[in-house]
């Protein structure tokens, strides 16, 4: 036995059998007759405001959690910048102080 061609076998197109479709539709009837029975009336969709609302509060979480990320990071960044320049003006004071004191001797 060729694998290649069992595989081919199995897998080549076959036009399904006549009535197969009324007896998939009649089934799906029956199915939600079923569920109709269960429920105790007739099968409704059921309303879908809650999952609006569930993606709305979703998104905000999503997005507020995103917007105080970006405001730590900038906060963050500020910090270095302040202590950047914070060293800077030390090193800058450092070297004043040290061209006085050659100019003074």
């Amino acid at each position: 036995m060729n694998l290649d061609n069992d595989l081919k076998r199995a897998m080549r197109r076959e036009s399904p059998p006549a009535g197969f479709a009324e007896r998939v539709m009649q089934r799906c009837g029956a199915a939600d007759s079923a569920a109709a029975a269960e429920v105790g009336g007739p099968t409704r969709r059921r309303p879908i405001w809650w999952r609006a609302a569930a993606a709305s509060v979703t998104l905000a979480v999503v997005l507020g959690g995103y917007a105080v990320h970006r405001q730590r990071e900038g906060e963050r960044a500020r910090e270095q910048v302040l202590r950047a320049m914070s060293i800077a003006s030390e090193k800058v004071a450092y070297a004043q102080q040290q061209v006085r004191d050659i100019g003074s001797h």
